[in-house]
């Protein structure tokens, strides 16, 4: 019964989240700061405020989303020179970049202009430059981050707290044993009682 209720719980809270995001363009996103006066936050900060929201730092995997998301930026009136956050990066791949969020490797480029070879290990975000969103190279340290809504199951795991993801670990691991032990009851040969010479002599 309670692997039911995590089920339930999980449903709840992707429901939930989706509320918090604006549809742009074909997709759902939500665009959050961190950074207050005493605080600036970086890129392990943005993520986790994604996954809390049950989604991941965008992963701008064509042009029409680069400038979907360019279109809403400009109109909400963001200043010139903003950055923003994104999955972008290189430290498990060779340049160019991948996006986290998807798996995938950055397939297209708008680079900010006079951008230099990406040599080093660095992060991938977007910079507005004269109303145009531009990729640029990064060291995790920007003014916003961009959370893109992809329900999964994944998302939903990364969304929950430690405590609870072991109490689901915990529950799935004693069904599993349960299951085990029913399974190997039923299919372990039932031996057939012997009967002793005594007992043979007490029935004749």
């Amino acid at each position: 019964m309670r692997a039911e209720y995590y089920f339930l719980f999980l449903l709840i809270a992707g429901c939930q989240s989706h509320s918090v995001f604006e549809k742009i363009g074909d997709g759902y996103y939500f665009i959050g700061s961190e950074k207050t006066a005493d605080h600036y936050f970086d890129w392990f900060i943005a993520r986790r405020a994604c996954w809390r929201n049950v989604s991941n730092l965008v992963s701008v995997e064509t042009s029409e989303e680069l400038t979907a998301l360019e279109d809403y930026i400009v109109s909400r009136g963001y200043p010139d020179g903003s950055t923003f956050a994104t999955s972008g990066h290189n430290f498990y791949s060779q340049p160019p970049f991948s996006w986290e969020g998807s798996n995938k490797p950055v397939n297209f480029a708008r680079w900010a202009p006079n951008s230099k070879v990406f040599v080093e290990k660095s992060y991938l975000s977007l910079e507005l430059i004269n109303s145009s969103l531009y990729m640029r190279r990064s060291y995790g340290l920007d003014d916003y981050f961009i959370c893109e809504y992809r329900l999964s199951a994944n998302q939903l795991w990364l969304y929950l707290d430690p405590t609870t993801r072991i109490g689901i670990v915990l529950v799935i691991g004693c069904l599993a044993s349960l299951g085990l032990l029913i399974l190997l009851h039923r299919w372990m040969p039932r031996r057939k009682p012997v009967q002793s010479p005594d007992d043979k002599e007490s029935l004749i």
